[in-house]
């Protein structure tokens, strides 16, 4: 999660009620989070796609994604 302050908060190795809750704690812990970032989601920056690799408390690894071919 993006707490909103340069840094991620990681919600790792939890079942899904507890990865539930500890969100929803997070979202009040950080009200200026800048949401929520998942291994292997797909985002757009600027008109380009990436994947997610990796997650750190500093940083994403994001690793470039061909652009799809055009349609005939």
């Amino acid at each position: 999660m993006d707490t909103g302050t340069g840094h991620f908060e990681i919600l790792n190795g939890f079942d899904e009620e507890s990865a539930a809750q500890r969100l929803r704690d997070m979202f009040k812990k950080y009200p200026e989070h800048g949401g929520v970032f998942t291994i292997g989601e797909i985002v757009e920056l600027k008109g380009s796609r990436f994947k997610v690799r990796s997650i750190g408390r500093k940083g994403i690894r994001l690793k470039l994604l061909k652009k799809p071919a055009p349609k005939k």
